[in-house]
Parts: structure tokens; C-alpha cells; sequence
């Protein structure tokens, strides 16, 4: 009887056994197929962002030559391909979304984070703020100006620099020449200004008798390093010393 008992039980356990193994061998592929739909998913996910479309796409001259930076505006995705024997300065590649219109067109300079492009009497000028045509005949004209909404380096990061981390800006201006930002916690206390062309940037805290209002079109600010006075509304730009203009620029959009 004992050892009908043990013979009953060695069998129940070898049956469980196999139960168990049909259980590993059943939630193993389902695991797998899992953890392939979630790698799908973020695939896909990745794949809507259009800046990951386009590096995904060839629009580089050659496919040995990569994209290092990628601009997007309203209407335009700009390119910045790594340079060649011929053009070591990198070329310059702009997309219309909505027509595919496209140009290529080797980069003539570099200066920090702006670039530029030249092509039969214009002149293409991208930083991670802005894109500016310019026409030359007899004088230059501006053809195109549009903000740039996003800016990143071959490796995801942005280009663009504005409040320091931690920070909100309550005011996005710019001139011709420079961003400026407002910026502060719960109040507006630092002035930021960035140069387009260069990227170089000055932070100072705002002078406590600035004018803000609750509509910030009506607001004054006003930041100073030594005898330099800087000063910021919905007009104007100014920085002046000892009186003296260095600086005095259109406001031309204001955020």
C-alpha cells in the first residue's frame, strides 16, 4: 500500500512537474513578445517625433556624411551635414514641410552655433533661434525671418540656451541682433541675453525699481553691470553707458 502511496505521489509530482514546465515554456515567448511590443512601441513613438524621422532619412549630399545638427521652424526642417574633402565646413540643407521643396548648399562660415549658407546673391543664416534669408542687390532685404522652435545636436541635446535651470521665463523678446529673456522662481529677478550669431550669452539680476506690470506688454526691465545699463520693453532694446548708446534695436517679437 506504502509504496502504491509513493508511486502515486513520484507520478503527481512528475505530472506538476511537467505543468510547470508547460507553464515556463507558454509565458516564456508571451514574455518575449511582450517586452518586443514594448521595444515596437517606443520604436514608434520615436519614429512620430519628426526630428527622429528625418535623421532616419538620407538628405546629406553622401550617406558617409552625417547630420550634426537639426533645426526645425514653422515652416522649415534645417540640416547641417558633416563636411567633406570639398566643403569642410559641412553643408547646409533646407526642407519645406509643406511642399518638399529642398536646397543644399555648402556652409561659407561657422560662427559658433550660427551657420551660414550662400547662393546667387542670398545668404541663409540659421542659429538655434532664429532663420533669416537675406536678399543682396543693391542693399540687403530680409525675405524670410521665423523663430526657431527647436534646436538639437546629433545627440538629442538643444542648442538653445535661455533661463538658467530651475527657472520660468515670464518674457522671450528679440532684435535683430540678440534674444532676451525674463526670467526668475515666482518673480522676474535675472536678465539673460543671447547673441544670435555667437551664442554668447550675459546673465544679471534685475534692478529692484524695474517697471512690471501685470500685462507684460506694458513692462520696463532694467539689469546693470558697472556703468552698463541694460534695458528691455515690448519697443526697444537698449544698452547704453555713460549716457551712450552701444545698443539700441527693434523689438520684434515679444513672448
Amino acid at each position: 500500500m506504502k509504496i502504491l502511496q509513493s508511486q502515486l505521489y513520484y507520478k503527481g509530482s512528475l505530472n506538476l512537474a511537467f505543468v510547470c514546465l508547460g507553464c515556463l515554456s507558454f509565458f516564456s515567448p508571451f514574455a518575449k513578445a511582450q517586452e518586443q511590443i514594448k521595444k515596437e512601441s517606443t520604436s514608434v513613438n520615436n519614429f512620430n517625433n519628426p526630428l527622429i524621422q528625418l535623421t532616419q532619412k538620407q538628405v546629406c549630399p553622401s550617406a558617409k556624411l552625417l547630420t550634426k545638427r537639426i533645426f526645425e521652424t514653422v515652416k522649415y526642417y534645417i540640416y547641417i551635414c558633416k563636411g567633406d574633402e570639398t566643403n569642410p565646413l559641412g553643408y547646409y540643407v533646407q526642407f519645406s514641410k509643406n511642399s518638399g521643396w529642398k536646397i543644399t548648399l555648402p556652409v561659407s562660415n561657422q560662427v559658433d552655433e550660427a551657420y551660414f549658407a550662400k547662393n546667387n546673391g542670398v545668404i541663409y543664416t540659421v542659429t538655434p533661434y532664429e532663420l533669416v534669408i537675406t536678399k543682396f542687390t543693391k542693399r540687403s532685404s530680409v525675405v524670410l525671418r521665423e523663430k526657431v522652435n527647436h534646436a538639437i545636436a546629433a545627440d538629442g541635446q538643444s542648442l538653445a540656451r535661455g533661463c538658467p535651470t530651475g527657472h520660468t521665463s515670464f518674457v522671450e523678446a528679440a532684435t535683430k541682433n540678440y534674444i532676451v529673456y525674463i526670467c526668475g522662481k515666482q518673480t522676474p529677478d535675472t536678465y539673460v541675453a543671447i547673441t544670435k550669431n555667437g551664442n554668447n550669452i550675459i546673465t544679471l539680476p534685475l534692478q529692484l525699481n524695474y517697471n512690471s506690470s501685470q500685462k507684460t506688454e506694458d513692462s520696463e526691465y532694467i539689469a546693470v553691470k558697472g556703468k552698463t545699463h541694460y534695458l528691455l520693453n515690448r519697443k526697444i532694446l537698449k544698452v547704453s553707458r555713460d549716457g551712450r548708446n552701444l545698443v539700441k534695436e527693434k523689438v520684434l517679437y515679444w513672448h
